[in-house]
């Protein structure tokens, strides 16, 4: 169980600050190993929220003295938070599945291979920083980042590609879907926590110390791929996973048949 958990931390770090997916890989995993994901996924956010805090804390301690910026973040974050209160169980029950993964990955790893290697300004149009972004832009990114509670799809995927369509560079793009994310991340880490403490199933078969390295695994983890992510090479890093998920998305549906 120990060597699962660390495995489990490993994988979260990468998968969700990269855009391939954590919950479509954890969807996998579970299948694979015969281990329930509830409470767990969002448990082992805890540590990436806190990668993202150490990364961007100047830029959330100048979000938070900037009440102008606060419209720009409600707009993208609002669409999702309320279909995933609302729906989050409906979703899990039904969406879940190894064939839904499968499908995601195709469908989005196309989609970011396509949209790096064509990638140009719009229209002439010079690109924006993140703040520059309307009410209408924040909310159009906000509504496409529902898509990321099916699993598959990638939060920091969907929510790169939907900035890059409203005139973000690649790099503010992925800078804005970690910092509307946060609040997300944070809540559902906050959740998972409760959960697993309440009902014991990690804390169970893993003891302090195993628990506080795979923590400690994650969170480091999570700041190389989110200073990767957003660094000049976030095309380069759209590119790769995107082919990487057309691949996984194939051996799944092979695996499947």
């Amino acid at each position: 169980m120990i060597g699962m958990y660390l495995l489990l931390n490993l994988i979260q770090a990468i998968t969700e600050f990269l855009p391939i997916s954590s919950s479509g890989h954890l969807v996998l995993f579970g299948e694979l190993y015969g281990l329930s994901e509830e409470g767990i996924e969002s448990f082992l956010h805890l540590p990436t929220t806190l990668a993202i805090l150490v990364v961007f804390f100047p830029t959330l301690l100048h979000i938070l003295k900037s009440p102008k910026l606060w419209g720009i973040l409600l707009a993208a974050m609002v669409p999702a938070g309320l279909v995933g209160l609302l729906l989050s169980n409906a979703i899990d029950l039904v969406l879940y599945s190894p064939i839904v993964v499968a499908v995601n990955q195709l469908f989005w790893g196309s989609m970011l291979w396509y949209n790096a290697v064509n990638y140009h300004t719009h229209k002439g149009e010079k690109p924006k920083r993140w703040q520059e972004l309307t009410l209408r832009q924040a909310f159009t990114i906000g509504l496409l980042q529902i898509l990321a509670l099916i699993p598959g799809t990638s939060r920091s995927g969907i929510t790169t590609l939907a900035g890059m369509w409203n005139t973000l560079t690649p790099q503010q793009s992925a800078t804005f879907s970690f910092i509307s994310g946060f609040p997300l991340i944070l809540a559902a880490s906050l959740l998972g926590l409760k959960k697993v403490l309440s009902n014991g199933e990690l804390t169970a078969y893993v003891e302090t110390i195993p628990l506080l390295i795979g923590m400690l695994l994650s969170f480091i983890v999570g700041i190389i791929c989110i200073r990767l992510f957003i660094s000049r090479h976030t095309l380069l890093v759209m590119k790769i996973s995107g082919i990487y998920r057309i691949i996984l998305g194939t051996l799944i549906l092979i695996w499947l048949i």
